[in-house]
């Protein structure tokens, strides 16, 4: 006797078969864009596959997906033949499919055919059960074929170099990356693996930087050089100061750069520091050091607007910006002997011996990692005053800008350059320095 009554798994299958349809369609729906575009030299284009071939495609691989995984009960050999024959006829359509497109309309090119054959496995992905995988992929294909011409583009500007760069920054990475993390040797007392780390970071965002520009222009190092400063602003400005940057658009990128270095260590230092400090501490902290941090951020962007005018007549933009190499491997050696000398220097400067020991550790601290030296800072919470924390923190963080200086003048021999680093840099410094002591004296 028949019977129509529905089931729960009668409206999970049909459910399934709505969603591969869904797929299926996306990605026949850019299939059918694209054969719009070419449809002088698609002549016969009725017969090239769309949203329903596509569709149907990816339904026949749910039906096959839905008989293995038992969820319709058939018996083995039904599998089997129903499964061989659904193989045989997609390769049979996809046969078809090659001959019509490269011997009868003459169009190459491999990623159609792909597309065709990812649509089943989709479809047969949906049908076994894996919904977020099939989606996933689904959206992954449309998303590499949505942005094909945008991705052309970009790498026919690219050249041998750029590539072979590509290269070789991934050998520093995953090649000499475990050798440094794998060893715990170290030069002269300083650990190989943040050496390691310094110097590919300054070769990653000299890579960064140089890729930014070539691909979407100068309207790229403003943002290249924000976040090139949440991972480590030394290095971004040594690179970005060897592009002889116009002066109006170089003061908005050390602001970005040092706007940034100060968002990183003040973010991670408030949430960090709640671990370090009991709840009314905290508060009293964070109360403290936001105002300073705030007052730098305004001071950094006020100063750069300043500097941009002082110096609208100076360099002139467009055509002077030059990138030499996508990767300046002797920057890198000279910014990581820098950064040697300034840890060795902290080694000596650093002892114990009451608070102003504590603030001077604190500013040449601050010249190398000021985030660890806060860290550091804030770990003693037992030992020392919140007051020290607190100004012990700030001075570090202005130390950490007026570094830059420093790194600006090993950078670059432009003296403008340099000058205008250090007038974005120092005010701001000095304001947090200034800050730091009126909170010793008054907070």
């Amino acid at each position: 006797m028949i019977s129509f009554q529905v089931t729960s798994s009668d409206v999970e299958i049909i459910v399934t078969f709505l969603i591969s349809f869904l797929e299926g369609g996306l990605l026949g729906l850019e299939r059918y864009k694209v054969r719009l575009e070419h449809a002088e030299k698609e002549k016969m284009g009725e017969e090239i596959p769309g949203v329903r071939t596509y569709g149907l495609m990816s339904l026949l691989g749910t039906s096959i997906g839905l008989f293995l995984s038992g969820k319709i009960d058939v018996s083995f050999l039904s599998k089997v033949f129903i499964s061989f024959f659904a193989v045989i006829y997609v390769l049979v359509l996809l046969a078809n499919y090659i001959r019509l497109r490269m011997f009868t309309l003459g169009i190459t090119g491999l990623t159609s055919y792909f597309v065709f054959v990812l649509t089943f496995i989709v479809g047969f992905l949906t049908g076994y059960g894996f919904y977020v995988i099939s989606m996933s992929l689904t959206f992954l294909v449309a998303g590499i074929l949505a942005i094909k011409k945008a991705l052309t583009a970009s790498i026919e500007r690219l050249s041998y170099e750029d590539i072979s760069a590509g290269l070789e920054l991934g050998f520093v990475f995953f090649i000499l990356g475990p050798l440094a993390f794998g060893t715990n040797y170290s030069i002269i007392g300083l650990s190989v693996k943040g050496l390691y780390v310094f110097f590919a970071l300054v070769l990653a965002i000299s890579y960064i930087s140089y890729m930014a520009y070539k691909i979407v222009g100068a309207k790229s190092l403003p943002i290249v050089s924000f976040l090139g400063g949440l991972m480590n602003s030394e290095a971004t400005l040594m690179n970005l100061l060897k592009m002889n940057i116009p002066i109006k658009m170089l003061s908005l990128v050390i602001a970005a750069d040092n706007s940034a270095m100060v968002i990183r260590i003040a973010t991670i230092v408030l949430i960090s520091a709640y671990a370090f400090l009991g709840h009314a501490e905290y508060f009293q902290f964070a109360k403290i050091f936001s105002i300073g941090i705030l007052l730098t951020l305004a001071t950094i962007y006020v100063i750069s607007y300043i500097v941009s005018v002082r110096f609208e007549n100076g360099k002139e933009g467009g055509n002077a910006i030059t990138i030499s190499s996508p990767l300046n491997i002797k920057l890198a050696l000279v910014g990581v002997s820098l950064y040697m000398a300034i840890l060795l220097i902290v080694r000596f400067v650093a002892s114990p011996g009451g608070i102003y020991a504590v603030f001077v550790t604190s500013f040449v601290g601050g010249l190398v990692n000021a985030l660890a030296t806060v860290l550091s800072l804030l770990s003693l919470g037992g030992m020392i005053t919140l007051r020290v924390i607190s100004v012990g923190s700030m001075l570090a963080i202005s130390a950490a800008l007026a570094n830059k200086v420093i790194y600006a003048f090993i950078s670059t021999r432009n003296k403008e350059d340099v000058i205008v680093t250090a007038l974005c840099s120092i005010p701001p410094a000095i304001l947090l320095a200034v800050y730091s002591f009126i909170v010793l004296v008054y907070g």
